[in-house]
Formats: structure tokens, sequence, C-alpha cells
């Protein structure tokens, strides 16, 4: 047992120099400042992050919206929702399909327009025959005190040879200028 007690432990530190050593406590300084700026930089940021959040969106909360701004919301979102409708429905009758009405009957074809498109004036409506392509086109101007309107349209119907497109036949009946187009029997 006496040799236990005769041991003697050497301990050898080696020190080796380091260049930052030197500048070790104002290097620990600087750097524990920047952690600490950059901490509470997040914590900022993640607590106005939050409180906006919190302000922009209150489900349980009723907003607070003048009623006449509202019923006028509303009414825009309506007319907006009945312009969808008309323009998803690609067979609708648009505008000028109203104006011009064809028919045929075994000896004519009759094509009416309603007058009321161009001011009922017969005058406004223009009729021309090109080959076997009649092209019917018509004009309405509108003046008021600090504007014009002008609406136009124009309809081309293409014919077979079966038809005289010289001998169109063109009168006023009521509020329509009706043109009479005769087919010829084979």
């Amino acid at each position: 047992m006496d040799e236990n007690n005769n041991y003697e432990e050497k301990t050898t530190v080696i020190k080796e120099d380091c260049p930052i050593c030197d500048r070790h406590p104002i290097l620990k300084s600087i750097l524990c400042g920047l952690l600490i700026f950059l901490g509470a930089y997040c914590a900022f940021y993640t607590v106005s992050d939050w409180h906006f959040k919190r302000m922009a969106f209150q489900p349980f909360m009723p907003m607070r919206i003048n009623p006449k701004i509202e019923r006028q919301m509303m009414n825009d979102m309506h007319k907006m929702d009945k312009a969808f409708k008309r323009e998803r429905n690609p067979f609708a009758r648009h505008e000028s399909s109203n104006i011009i009405h064809i028919s045929r009957d075994t000896d004519e074809y009759k094509i009416m327009i309603d007058l009321r498109a161009v001011d009922n004036n017969a005058e406004n409506v223009q009729v021309s025959a090109n080959g076997n392509i009649l092209t019917i086109s018509g004009r309405s101007i509108k003046r008021s005190n600090h504007n014009e309107q002008i609406a136009e349209f124009q309809q081309n119907y293409m014919f077979g040879d079966n038809v005289k497109l010289s001998d169109i036949k063109k009168e006023v009946e009521d509020n329509y200028y009706v043109i009479t187009v005769p087919v010829v029997s084979d």
C-alpha cells in the first residue's frame, strides 16, 4: 500500500500563443452586444407581427361599415354577377340581334328592322346589295348638353342563287322598316 502513496501525478500545461487572446474581452463584448441586438430585433418583429395580424383579422368582431357603403357594395356585386351571367352564355341574344329580325316564307324573305334603335327615322338605315350579299347598316346620334352618343350597327346576309336582290321592296310599318326579298322558284 505504500506504493500507492508514493505516486506523484504530474500535470503539464501547454500554453499556446493566440493573437486573438489579447483582444478576447473586447471581442466577447462586441459579439454579446450583437447577439442581444439581434434577439431584441427578432422579439420586436414577432410581437409586432402578431399585433398587426390580430388587428387585421378579427373573426369574432363585427365589421363597422357605413350602411350606405355596404348597400352600394352589394349593388355593385349584384350588377357584376348579372354581367358575368350574360357573358357566360355564348348563345345569348345581343342588343344588335334584337334590332333586326328575319323570317322566311315560301316565296320571300322578310327582314324587319326596329326603327326605335335609329330614332324612328328610316333614313338612318342603309340597305345595299352586292352580288348575293345584302348589307343592312344603321346609325343614330343622340346629343345632349354635354355629350354625344353614337350607336351603329351593321348586318350582312348571304343568300343563295334563288333570290333576286335587285327586286327588293322597302316600306315602313309602324316602328319597323320592312325589307322584302323575293325568292325565285327553280
